[in-house]
C-alpha cells in the first residue's frame, strides 16, 4: 500500500468519525428547549412544555430545568393552578350554560363533516357524552365538553407543573392569563373557525399517536415540527382564534416578562411550547424587542 492511499483511508475515517461525533454530540443535546433572558439583576428563565394529558412517560426533566427551578424566587404558568374562585367558576359556568347552545333545530354533527360527524359520535360514545347532548351544542362548548370528559381539560397541574411546585415551593406562583379571557377569545370566534378547532381536535382524539408525537417533538426540541403541526394548522384554518390566543396572548406575556428581566428576581416560566415557537412566539417578540434570548 503505497503512501497516497494510506493518507486518502486515513482522512476518510477522521471524517467518518468527526460525522458521527456530531451525531452522538446532536443525540446527547436533544431535550426540552430552554430560554434564558438576563436583565442587570434577574434573569427569566421559559420552559415549554406539552399539555398535561399529553406528557406521559418523556424524559422532560433536565439538568437546565432543575437548576433554573432551584434558583427561581417567582414562577409564572399560562394560567392559576387549580380550581378558579368561586364567582369565576359561577361566570365559567353560566357562560357554559347560557351560551353554549345552538339554537332549537340545528345540530352540531350537521355543521361538520362526514368524516368528523362520525369522528364525534365515536369520541363522544367513548368519553361517556350521550350524542344527544352533544349533538345540541356550539363547537366550542362541545370541545369543553369533550376535553373535560377525557381528563384533558383538568384543572390538576401535570408532571411538570407539579415538580416545579414542588421544588420550587416557597416560589410565589402566579399566571398570565385566566380562564374566563381564555373562554371568551374562543366563544366569540367565527363559527367556521370553532369548527375547524373541534374537527382537529376530534381527529387528535382517535389518534393518540399524534399526541405522542407531540410529546416527542417535545422532548427532543424539535421546534420545526411543533411550530408546523401545532401553530401552522391554526394559524391557516382558525386564523382569528390564532390571533387571539398565538399572537395577542404572546404579546401581552412579553410585556410582563420585559419588566421581568428589568426586577430583581430570578423567574421561572412555564408555558405550552407552541406559544414559544415561529416568529409569534414568545423568544422571537422578546428578540424584536432587542432583548438578548439565550436559547434556540
Amino acid at each position: 500500500m503505497n503512501h497516497s492511499t494510506t493518507e486518502r483511508r486515513r482522512t476518510l475515517s477522521g471524517a467518518v468519525c468527526a460525522i458521527f461525533g456530531l451525531l452522538a454530540a446532536g443525540a446527547a443535546s436533544a431535550e426540552p428547549p430552554m430560554w434564558r433572558v438576563a436583565g442587570p439583576h434577574a434573569t427569566v428563565s421559559i420552559f415549554g412544555v406539552v399539555p398535561p394529558s399529553m406528557v406521559g412517560d418523556a424524559k422532560w426533566k433536565t439538568p437546565a430545568l432543575e437548576r433554573a427551578t432551584m434558583a427561581a424566587q417567582e414562577v409564572w404558568f399560562e394560567a392559576p393552578l387549580g380550581l378558579p374562585g368561586p364567582i369565576t367558576a359561577i361566570r365559567l359556568m353560566s357562560t357554559l350554560t347560557t351560551q353554549g347552545w345552538l339554537p332549537d333545530g340545528q345540530k352540531l354533527s350537521a355543521k361538520l363533516s362526514p368524516d368528523a360527524a362520525a369522528r364525534l359520535a365515536r369520541v363522544a360514545g367513548k368519553a361517556g357524552v350521550t350524542m344527544e347532548k352533544i349533538d345540541r351544542m356550539k363547537p366550542w362548548r362541545a370541545d369543553v365538553e369533550l376535553a373535560l370528559a377525557r381528563k384533558e381539560g383538568t384543572l390538576k397541574p401535570g408532571a411538570v407543573e407539579q415538580y416545579v411546585i414542588s421544588a420550587a415551593k416557597s416560589a410565589p406562583r402566579h399566571g398570565f392569563d385566566n380562564m374566563e379571557e381564555d373562554l371568551k377569545d374562543i366563544v366569540s370566534a367565527p363559527p367556521n373557525e370553532q369548527i375547524a378547532n373541534l374537527e382537529r381536535a376530534l381527529s387528535r382524539y382517535e389518534n393518540p399517536a399524534e399526541n405522542h408525537r407531540y410529546a416527542e417533538a417535545w422532548v427532543a426540541g424539535d421546534l420545526n415540527w411543533v411550530e408546523k403541526n401545532r401553530a401552522d394548522p391554526m394559524r391557516i384554518d382558525a386564523p382569528t382564534i390564532y390571533q387571539r390566543l398565538r399572537v395577542d396572548r404572546p404579546r401581552r406575556w412579553v410585556d410582563q416578562i420585559a419588566k421581568m428581566a428589568q426586577g430583581s428576581r430570578n423567574v421561572l416560566v412555564v408555558v405550552e411550547i407552541a406559544n414559544l415557537v415561529g416568529p409569534d412566539g414568545v423568544p422571537a417578540l422578546l428578540r424584536k424587542r432587542g432583548m438578548t434570548v439565550e436559547g434556540p
